[in-house]
């Protein structure tokens, strides 16, 4: 088994999405560490001890939503580094323009693509060199 060399944290409270992504990891990502939160209060308590490489964030969470989430880690002076990825069903240019004035890294629609998905994960973790990862 491969050694992982990245950890990211993946906060979504839908089953589906969640079985998804960790698929696409194990299949696409072998070299990263998924961690997973159901609700955006577990996730900060996991950000703060694990602090991941990156965080994918949904935005549509019960209680506490992925915007005020991502205001408590960029506050945070252990968390506020990390960049965090935006995902949401929510699909108009308005929604995807709001997300990055609030300060995520990047605006991820669903249902994935698993593709562009993937890239864009490969990017945040290590820039422009994808064959690394």
């Amino acid at each position: 088994m491969e050694e992982c060399k990245w950890t990211v944290l993946y906060v979504e409270d839908n089953q589906l999405n969640m079985a998804l992504v960790h698929h696409i990891f194990k299949r696409n990502l072998p070299s990263v560490l998924l961690l997973k939160a159901e609700t955006a209060e577990l996730g900060l308590q996991i950000a703060r001890e694990a602090l991941p490489d990156l965080i994918i964030l949904d935005i549509g969470l019960p209680g506490l939503n992925g915007y005020e989430a991502l205001e408590i880690l960029q506050q945070d002076l252990a968390t506020c580094h990390i960049p965090v990825l935006a995902t949401s069903a929510f699909a108009q240019s308005s929604d995807i323009e709001k997300a990055r004035k609030k300060g995520f890294a990047e605006y991820i629609t669903k249902p994935f693509q698993v593709k562009a998905f993937t890239e864009t994960v490969k990017r945040l973790l290590y820039g422009e060199d994808l064959q690394k990862i």
